[in-house]
């Protein structure tokens, strides 16, 4: 025999399979469905048949299938390559609404091999090269592909350099790949092989668990009821490589053995990416993780829960005084508020059904103020904050016209409900003439203009007056004052009617008022 080159047989066998019935005539016989045994070698999974089928229903089959007289079954042939095909076939031939029995003669190539490992060997290397393999499919076909080239080897085939190299070459994955899906079926127990096997544990995971010893993985499989993720078996293993068991010596307050090594197990091994560790190394009374406030270990024991519970009661019943005491001081501080303002609603003979506005869409009635003056508040709740703050006002000038007050005893800058400050005069004798007394308007009250008073005194010039009208808003309108009394500023006419309010405008001489201002 001469040397067995994998590479050459690969490209050979892809070459035939592709081979069609125009080029090889000769190669090709319709042999009956039921004569197309599977072959008991094969393990790749039959996945995908409904779009074949319907493939193979529309066109036909476009590639024929590989098939050796069975060895031990006279007038059968074994499958080497289309076990999907031939199963879709199957399925369409048996449809029980629409049976497809013209396809029941399946086109096949049939061949003979010189040994039984050649036939074998062929079937790997046709399915390899025909699908997407599973890391569990590429195991088992590294394994049986390892076992048929010492096979061809005792049959007298030669192999260059080491049969590993070969091995991962004939199933197209690397060398460190080869040897990591080695460890995996050697050393994996069966409840994670099983997983490994449909496809339903990684690759990384399953390579990571077989590194711990059997046992292990079964104490493992027994706390976890799904198998960990594979950063959490790497840092099992780890911490199992420097010494780790999770089989605590601890006691628990009362003097009795800590049992609970599976439960710290099941923590480390469902731990969140970057989470701690635990080993069952520190009693859960004295895990920080156990003791903070924001996401705490959901693991720790009974006696650590109840210690936590009672810390966090302590710190909700300080917290809730905390709040209380703030709440007392915010009504305080409410009720002083409302004494200044009720102060202003009784002089301007309000009745407890009038409104004042107060914060953004927010008013408040008489009577409410006089209840916060005397310290009645609405039962329950805590108070976050005071009301009635002066600096909360959000219309001052309509709050001052709803209470008939100045808005700077609105804001606390006056304890004077309408101030008026003395108006400067010429002295008489030595003694500054005395202020004039505040202009009441029927009931209302409107605090002057500076500088003050019902009129300027004997200063002449021209002011902006104000009149209540018995409208809602005053308007100004310019007047001039001679000393005595108000006239128009145009034609000079006397106001018969009293202002309530005015304030002097720049000076102006008496003969150019008419070209240079005009009336509002």
């Amino acid at each position: 025999m001469g040397k067995f080159n994998i590479g050459e047989f690969a490209k050979s066998l892809q070459t035939a399979a592709v081979s069609n019935l125009d080029t090889a005539p000769t190669q090709v016989q319709r042999i009956p469905l039921e004569d197309i045994l599977p072959n008991e070698g094969n393990f790749y999974a039959l996945r995908d048949l409904e779009p074949l089928a319907d493939s193979i229903a529309m066109e036909g089959l476009l590639d024929p299938l590989v098939v050796t007289p069975h060895p031990e079954t006279e007038g059968k042939y074994r499958l080497i390559s289309g076990h999907r095909r031939r199963a879709a076939i199957e399925k369409l031939v048996k449809d029980k609404a629409h049976p497809r029995e013209d396809l029941r003669l399946v086109p096949c190539m049939v061949r003979t091999y010189q040994s039984e490992a050649m036939a074998q060997l062929q079937l790997i290397l046709a399915n390899s090269t025909a699908r997407v393999l599973t890391s569990a499919e590429t195991m088992k076909q590294a394994q049986q592909m390892e076992l048929l080239l010492y096979q061809l080897k005792e049959e007298g085939y030669e192999f260059p350099g080491r049969m590993r190299d070969q091995v991962a070459a004939a199933c197209k994955v690397s060398a460190p790949k080869l040897a990591r899906l080695k460890v995996i079926r050697e050393h994996l127990i069966g409840q994670y092989m099983a997983l490994f096997e449909k496809d339903k544990l990684p690759e990384q995971t399953a390579y990571a668990l077989a590194r711990l010893p059997a046992a292990f993985q079964e104490r493992l499989s027994s706390v976890c009821p799904e198998p960990p993720a594979g950063y959490a078996v790497e840092r099992l293993l780890n911490h199992y490589e420097g010494g780790w068991r999770w089989e605590p010596d601890l006691q628990c307050p009362d003097g009795k053995v800590c049992r609970r090594g599976d439960t710290f197990l099941r923590h480390d091994a469902e731990g969140h990416y970057g989470s701690h560790m635990c080993g069952g190394l520190t009693c859960c009374l004295n895990c920080d993780a156990a003791k903070r406030s924001y996401d705490p270990c959901d693991r720790m024991c009974s006696k650590a829960k109840a210690a936590r519970k009672e810390s966090k009661d302590e710190a909700r019943a300080k917290e809730d005084a905390r709040k209380r005491s703030l709440s007392d001081q915010y009504k305080a501080e409410t009720q002083g508020y409302a004494r200044r303002l009720l102060r202003a609603a009784e002089a301007a003979g309000l009745s407890d059904e009038d409104t004042f506005p107060w914060e953004y869409y927010e008013t408040y009635t008489v009577a409410t103020v006089r209840e916060y003056a005397a310290g009645q508040f609405p039962e329950g709740g805590v108070w976050y904050s005071a009301r009635l703050e002066p600096g909360r006002c959000h219309e001052p000038a309509k709050t001052a016209r709803a209470l008939r007050c100045s808005t700077d005893y609105l804001l606390g800058l006056s304890d004077d409900l309408t101030p008026a400050p003395p108006v400067p005069a010429e002295e008489v004798g030595g003694e500054e003439a005395p202020a004039q007394p505040k202009q009441p308007v029927g009931q209302l009250v409107f605090n002057c203009w500076m500088p003050g008073g019902t009129h300027p005194g004997q200063t002449e010039g021209l002011c902006a007056a104000l009149f209540d009208m018995g409208k809602p808003d005053l308007t100004p309108m310019l007047l001039w004052w001679d000393g005595s009394c108000w006239r128009f500023k145009s034609g000079g006419d006397e106001v018969e009617l009293e202002p309530v309010g005015w304030m002097m405008l720049p000076p102006w001489r008496k003969e150019e008022l008419c070209e240079n201002t005009q009336d509002r």
